[in-house]
């Protein structure tokens, strides 16, 4: 096993969770694959990897059922270097199979749980180039979207994601992370949740540092008082949390494991997590608490670094 052999396929497992309808159309179809991959789900990986192990040494690969039964030793493959080999294999060898396309977002997902971001842009082109009418094509633009942000390439995240919201179907949950994440295409006056990238951008250049610096000098002491004096009233933001008028929001998502997962690396960072009610279900999770907007702007970076995706600046919810 390699260095990252066991860790990789535990990430892969818990990015895969995030988007659990989504990842209902990349399992298995046929029954005898669906109950060796259900197998290893529970607890007996050894046992799918046997029965998958004694099918692929009958079949012939010209069988029609070849590059299923190829696909699903890689979905319960031990480590993540053998997950890649697999599914590689299938993009490359099948490419014609209904698989192919399956195999190119499954090595994103598992690239994207290293970091390897220009690897998931590699894939996801190729995704959408050669498979525009895929069914997982809606995952494959919430992937790529996100590396393709975390590379600083906007126009290209934002086109994917335009795509995967018209290829989304019925499934809501994987439509709100969609029109989630392309919040952060939004630019303009007036608008709420601005480009991760432009914010940085503000924050950063010279010309702001003297307006800033000036605010922040008589700003910065008060934030102390409130925190210990919850009785004082805030003429500025009252419709904010005193203690934390500002939040960088991570994720918006149902799955609870994912959950306590982004919580504990929050936690981790040296931020306060926070989990606030969404839409649908889901539960926004949040880190803070910032005194000033400017200050979630510079406390993004490192918040990403702990948790990763594509996280915002919002507002703190009403107290």
């Amino acid at each position: 096993m390699t260095r990252h052999g066991a860790a990789i396929a535990v990430v892969a497992t818990a990015v895969f969770a995030s988007v659990a309808t989504a990842q209902a159309a990349l399992a298995p179809t046929t029954p005898r694959f669906q109950e060796i991959a259900r197998l290893a789900q529970e607890g007996y990986g050894d046992s799918a990897r046997a029965a998958i192990a004694r099918i692929l040494s009958t079949a012939s690969p010209t069988d029609a059922s070849y590059p299923e039964a190829l696909y699903t030793s890689g979905a319960v493959a031990r480590t993540g270097d053998s997950m890649r080999i697999v599914f590689a294999k299938i993009a490359v060898d099948f490419s014609a199979s209904s698989w192919a396309d399956k195999a190119l977002v499954r090595l994103a997902q598992l690239e994207y749980g290293f970091s390897n971001m220009d690897k998931v842009i590699t894939d996801i082109t190729r995704l959408f180039e050669d498979y525009p009418g895929s069914p997982v094509l809606a995952t494959g633009a919430l992937w790529g979207a996100r590396a393709a942000f975390s590379q600083q390439k906007m126009q290209m995240g934002c086109g994917w994601l335009t795509k995967g919201i018209a290829a989304v179907g019925d499934d809501l949950e994987l439509k709100n992370q969609l029109q989630f994440a392309k919040q952060s295409c939004n630019v303009g006056p007036g608008v709420q949740y601005a480009p991760v990238v432009p914010e940085s951008l503000r924050a950063g250049p010279p010309p702001r540092p003297a307006p800033d610096t000036t605010t922040r000098a008589p700003v910065s002491p008060p934030p102390p008082p409130p925190a210990s004096n919850p009785g004082k009233p805030s003429a500025k933001s009252p419709a904010r949390n005193a203690a934390s008028p500002w939040r960088v929001q991570v994720a918006a998502i149902s799955d609870k494991a994912v959950i306590r997962r982004l919580v504990q690396k929050i936690g981790a960072a040296g931020f306060k997590a926070y989990t606030v009610p969404g839409p649908k279900g889901l539960t926004k999770i949040q880190a803070g608490p910032f005194a000033t907007r400017a200050a979630a702007v510079a406390g993004l970076p490192k918040v990403k670094a702990a948790a990763g995706g594509s996280p915002i600046v919002v507002p703190a919810p009403s107290p």
